[in-house]
């Protein structure tokens, strides 16, 4: 049995993600580099296998929303419900997978996958869609949490446009 990168690979993006959600969730800082790393794994699985992989669009989402929040804008109200929302995306495109567990197993058998593997990537949607539906609820709860303070990146803070 060969060591398939998908065995180290999957379960240590799950413990960093949630490390970060754990460590950062307050900030939001977690959600950059997450994203991006879930956006380029994206990119090589549609190169690799030439069919589409929802992640582009669902992590390009959480991404730009990201991006624009530390760079450009700060936390605002409308960067606050985008955010939520793209999280909720990524984990509702992890929840394919659980739902649609059967057929997909099937095909993964076709082409070569270890019964192994195929336990760890179940285990990995499964984890990352509940990872995805705290990070967005966590998200939603970080305007709540704000108060007085300002939470701008050079932009407008969610504070300024709360009133």
């Amino acid at each position: 049995m060969t060591l398939e990168p998908g065995f180290i690979l999957m379960p240590l993006y799950a413990m960093a993600s949630w490390y970060g959600l754990i460590t950062q969730a307050n900030t939001g800082k977690h959600l950059l580099p997450i994203s991006l790393i879930g956006w380029l794994w994206a990119g090589i699985n549609i190169a690799r296998s030439k069919r589409l992989d929802l992640g582009i669009v669902t992590f390009g989402l959480v991404l730009l929303a990201s991006i624009c929040e530390r760079y450009y804008y700060g936390f605002t109200r409308g960067l606050r419900w985008g955010l939520t929302i793209s999280c909720f995306l990524v984990a509702a495109n992890f929840s394919l997978v659980v739902i649609f567990w059967k057929p997909i197993s099937k095909d993964l058998a076709r082409s070569n996958k270890s019964q192994m593997w195929m336990k760890i990537f179940w285990s990995y949607c499964a984890c990352m869609m509940v990872f995805w539906l705290c990070a967005g609820y966590k998200n939603q709860m970080r305007g709540e949490n704000l108060g007085s303070s300002s939470s701008s990146a050079g932009g407008v803070s969610y504070d300024s446009v709360q009133q």
